[in-house]
């Protein structure tokens, strides 16, 4: 089936329905007396929730390139991921397939490295005589160069998107302090007092810090990144042009110049809304998702340390940062020869949690993580011409969905591997019936399931939460036992992907044992060193654990997808709980 997760009801002759548009942009073409397809500007942001201002989603936050922007074509208001991980999100934009479809569910490796015959988006444009170019982080290589994707690479994202070189920004052991004095740059790090290194000791990069630097924006990898794609968007290729631009921010840590920083009122932003006891209702896979260090810092950590406002601080001010990097590579666009004939995407790949169900960072089920910035500009020569501008769409809508799109929007092949649908519908009228779900996956097994409703979450042990969004939008309480909401449970069920490739996911108390159908069983600690969307297999390290597992399986005859042994379980298991 070519879209198993996406519960379509539009009418069967929805393409008749489209056809002005088609017939717009063919007219437009002849106008405009340009024969070359439309070019693509792809601009990419790195932990982006919708603290922007078009979304209205904090009170303090100033954005107002971006905001300019939304005006000028259709702010997608119920976007979402297809994994909270910067890894298998970026491989499902870059690929048009699921983790489920690619194997691709953390940041180890590539999609390269499990789906090697992929044909990613860069590559089919190229294959149509598009000069494909990028700068940053698109994929999850940090704007390393890739010349099976790209023509040609621009600036990489540096060390964490910051001005630091070498190992200046390494972690530093507690009470440790760093003086850096090299040119413009003087800072004593950790900035907050070494927060990184209480809760993830054994991380490389001191990431979980912030602090403004009186260094300019081409100090910065994403000020260098800007530049760059302003350049190209000055010149005249020869051919049509997709240029994708990946900004590093506003990903922690949160170092920008000071003049973001002094943007807001320090001691009085707003703290995201948030309920004590928040997590009394979630199940315990969910609980070990928001409390542990995997990106961030715990926000027990954080509130301990009276941080809380300050790393909001920092967050809003990375915000307007790239806000205004954004501005400046439109601005080019403006002015130069590619003004009327460029198709513009602005997106992020997953959202980011600042405190709401007691967890920083993202790789967690609900929206703070799985929502995000979608935005798409039409040709300015289209919306002269009547195409829909300055329109919010509240359809469910996935990052699945840019790679058909923009080949719709360009008149390129559609390919049959491809798990999105076209937005072009949408962009021609917004308010049009759209039904269906849309699914963010994390790690193997789990699975959160949003409609404008609902979200439906399964974690890999069967554990359950169901919120309803009409009344209760910030997901406070899960209601997935009321006997009212059954139908509705099962229905977003239905939707979730299945892995051909996994049999079994088993829970045995901290241990995740996930079982494929050929090969050995992976092992996760969920209270270890898990890794970030379960890329520490260490299995091979604890092979009693995988005996005891296998033992109680065999013994109780269990072949169902999902298993939850008791904690005791035999004479020979004890001790390994």
């Amino acid at each position: 089936m070519k879209h198993p997760m996406r519960n379509k009801s539009l009418p069967i002759d929805w393409r008749l329905l489209f056809v002005p548009l088609t017939l717009l942009l063919g007219a437009t073409l002849c106008v405009a007396g340009d024969d070359r397809p439309p070019n693509v500007l792809f601009i990419s942001l790195d932990d982006m929730n919708d603290w922007l201002g078009c979304y209205g989603g904090h009170p303090d936050v100033q954005t107002p390139h971006i905001d300019r922007l939304a005006q000028r074509g259709v702010l997608f208001t119920r976007a979402q991921c297809v994994s909270p991980i910067c890894g298998p999100s970026r491989a499902a934009v870059l690929t048009g397939m699921r983790p489920e479809t690619t194997g691709v569910y953390h940041n180890v490796g590539t999609y390269i490295d499990y789906v090697p015959d992929a044909v990613t988006l860069p590559e089919h444009f190229r294959s149509y005589g598009y000069r494909v170019m990028a700068a940053g982080k698109v994929d999850h290589g940090l704007g390393e160069p890739n010349p099976r994707l790209w023509d040609e690479n621009g600036p990489d994202c540096g060390v964490l998107g910051t001005p630091f070189v070498g190992d200046e920004l390494r972690t530093l052991h507690p009470g440790e302090q760093l003086n850096i004095n090299r040119g413009r740059l003087q800072v004593t790090l950790p900035y907050n007092g070494g927060l990184s290194a209480i809760d993830r000791p054994n991380n490389q990069w001191n990431s979980f810090d912030w602090a403004p630097l009186d260094v300019p924006e081409s100090d910065f990898p994403d000020g260098r990144i800007a530049a760059w794609g302003a350049e190209q968007l000055a010149k005249d290729h020869g051919r049509p042009l997709f240029l994708a631009i990946g900004f590093y921010k506003p990903h922690q840590p949160f170092f920008a110049p000071r003049k973001y920083f002094d943007l807001y009122d320090a001691g009085n932003v707003a703290l995201p809304e948030t309920i004590a006891g928040d997590l009394h209702d979630v199940p315990e896979p969910g609980r070990a998702l928001a409390t542990r260090p995997w990106t961030s810092g715990t926000h027990r950590t954080v509130a301990k340390h009276n941080a809380w406002r300050d790393a909001v601080h920092a967050y809003l001010a990375t915000v307007s940062f790239v806000d205004a990097l954004v501005g400046k590579v439109i601005e080019s666009l403006d002015r130069g020869p590619h003004a009327n004939n460029t198709w513009v995407v602005l997106w992020s790949d997953h959202g980011w949690s600042l405190g709401e169900k007691e967890h920083w960072g993202k790789h967690v089920p609900w929206s703070e993580s799985v929502r995000m910035p979608l935005v798409i500009v039409p040709p300015k020569r289209l919306a002269a011409d009547g195409l829909v501008i300055n329109s919010r769409c509240d359809a469910s809508v996935s990052l699945l969905d840019l790679y058909p799109t923009l080949l719709e929007a360009c008149d390129l092949p559609q390919r049959a591997e491809l798990e999105g649908l076209s937005l072009l519908p949408l962009i021609a009228d917004p308010d049009r019936e759209w039904n269906g779900s849309v699914v963010s996956t994390i790690g193997r097994g789990t699975h959160s399931v949003s409609t404008s409703d609902w979200r439906y979450i399964r974690y890999f042990d069967g554990s359950e939460e169901l919120f309803d969004l009409q009344n209760d939008p910030h997901e406070w309480f899960n209601v997935v036992d009321e006997a009212q909401n059954a139908a509705v449970k099962t229905r977003l069920q239905r939707d979730i992907p299945y892995d051909k490739q996994l049999k079994q996911f088993v829970r045995w108390g901290k241990w995740k044992c996930v079982i494929p159908i050929d090969g050995a069983p992976m092992l996760f600690d969920y209270e270890g060193e898990f890794g970030i969307s379960e890329q520490n297999d260490i299995a091979s390290e604890h092979p009693e654990v995988i005996a005891a597992i296998r033992e109680y399986l065999d013994q109780h005859k269990l072949t169902a997808r999902r298993v939850n042994i008791p904690l005791i379980t035999s004479e020979r298991s004890k001790g390994l709980n």
